[in-house]
């Protein structure tokens, strides 16, 4: 059980970790949340059942029953945090078909290698000026510094719009998004029983529905500063967004630019005609919203360990800058001359990031019907399971002393099974 919950929010990966290291699975129930199971796994044959086999089985918590998925859906939309997959599903997984079916023909190779990386080595080029002006010795918030980073190049590469956060100019896109999710986080973590209590009252007085929401849980989220301060970040920033998607819409030269909402627009929708129409809006709206979250934050948090790493192991940032220096020779890089065979320490150090910090530290699914997991355990429809990827990295038995950072244990390099290093959800980058 964990009755500790709230008491630990602060260090609540650590935490979860040494409750659930050294077992396949682990038992979690809230009284709260009862009759709610929770099943914390850390075992690769689990997760490639979740993930894999039985993977129309596993679906995303519904939004209507789930508080903090019901605010993750007012805030981004039905995007794809929110939509799900397969039969079970409330359209039969005819919306999550379509947006990957749509996703499919925008992220190709080229398209990745053109726009996204060139963007990325565009804005970083900004950053190091930014870094060099500050002067050595001089104290930088580096955290702040990498989210503003890839907001800028996400803004660039999502919307084709300029903006120059990194310098410390202002971007009214960048400061709401940033303000609900902050305001979001520190909602539902400081009132988590709270909130969860609220599920046991019949609508319209409680229950998680922040669409249809029931009339106390709305009246808490007023009352509370951050829960006000949430709502009308996310206001501004749907406002924000419809207008971004409107202009794009009624810009004459729609047909000929390359950022993803314009590709996303000149993309074809299940009945042949161009997602640049009004109908459309709301969609597209949620797409880009869900995107700039998947991208920006966990490409921010992964740069921000990175950096950390590097300032408390000199040695290994020693190593780094010798490997670039000689490897690149002042070239810019490109996906040849960083691959793991041309520079195999950068990519040692990136993967002990990816497996001491992943960007989703844990993701949960949830059972739509009576199953069987590969031990033989039985799983009840309704059951969450939870994988938990900064735990699995963490395991002493595949990673010999876990808590050291040792880019070497990756040289000469193999690729991990995408079950036993799930920080992508098992699928490829």
């Amino acid at each position: 059980k964990a009755p500790y919950l709230s008491q630990n929010m602060m260090k609540y990966q650590d935490w979860i970790y040494e409750v659930v290291k050294d077992r396949k699975l682990t038992l979690m129930t809230l009284p709260i949340f009862a009759p709610t199971v929770f099943l914390y796994t850390q075992d690769p044959a689990i997760v490639k059942h979740v993930l894999k086999d039985r993977f129309d089985v596993y679906l995303k918590p519904n939004p209507e029953k789930n508080g903090l998925f019901s605010y993750l859906r007012y805030w981004i939309g039905d995007g794809i945090f929110i939509m799900n997959h397969g039969p079970h599903s409330d359209d039969q997984g005819q919306l999550w078909h379509q947006s990957r079916k749509t996703a499919s023909t925008i992220f190709t190779r080229d398209n990745f290698r053109d726009l996204m990386r060139n963007t990325f080595v565009r804005k970083a080029k900004v950053l190091l000026d930014v870094l060099e002006k500050n002067g050595e010795g001089n104290k930088i918030d580096m955290q702040l510094k990498m989210f503003a980073f890839t907001m800028d190049s996400i803004m660039a590469m999502f919307f084709g719009k300029e903006t120059n956060n990194i310098s410390g100019s202002h971007d009214l896109y960048a400061e709401y998004f940033d303000d609900a999710h902050r305001s979001m986080m520190k909602f539902v973590f400081a009132n988590f029983g709270g909130l969860a209590l609220l599920d046991f009252l019949p609508w319209p007085l409680g229950s998680f529905k922040m669409k249809s929401g029931g009339n106390l849980h709305v009246l808490f989220c007023l009352l509370h500063p951050e829960g006000r301060n949430f709502l009308n970040s996310v206001h501004k920033l749907r406002d924000l967004s419809i207008k971004i998607c409107k202009d794009k819409m009624n810009d004459p030269d729609l047909k000929n630019q390359r950022d993803l909402l314009a590709l996303f627009m000149n993309a074809q929708d299940e009945n042949g005609q161009s997602y640049a129409q009004t109908k459309h809006l709301k969609f597209l709206c949620d797409t880009t919203l869900s995107l700039v979250i998947a991208g920006r934050d966990t490409t921010a948090c992964t740069l921000s360990w990175l950096f950390y790493t590097l300032s408390v192991n000199p040695d290994i940032q020693e190593k780094l800058c010798k490997e670039i220096d000689e490897k690149l020779k002042g070239e810019e890089p490109t996906d040849d001359n960083t691959s793991a065979n041309h520079m195999p320490y950068l990519n040692g150090v990136v993967y002990e990031i990816l497996r001491l910090y992943p960007p989703v530290h844990e993701d949960i699914k949830v059972a739509v019907t009576d199953d069987v997991l590969p031990d033989g355990t039985k799983i009840a429809k309704g059951t969450s399971i939870i994988y938990h990827p900064y735990g699995m990295g963490r395991d002493s038995q595949r990673y010999p002393d876990p808590l050291k950072v040792q880019p070497e244990r990756w040289i000469p390099f193999t690729k991990p099974s995408d079950f036993e290093f799930p920080v992508f959800q098992a699928g490829p980058r």
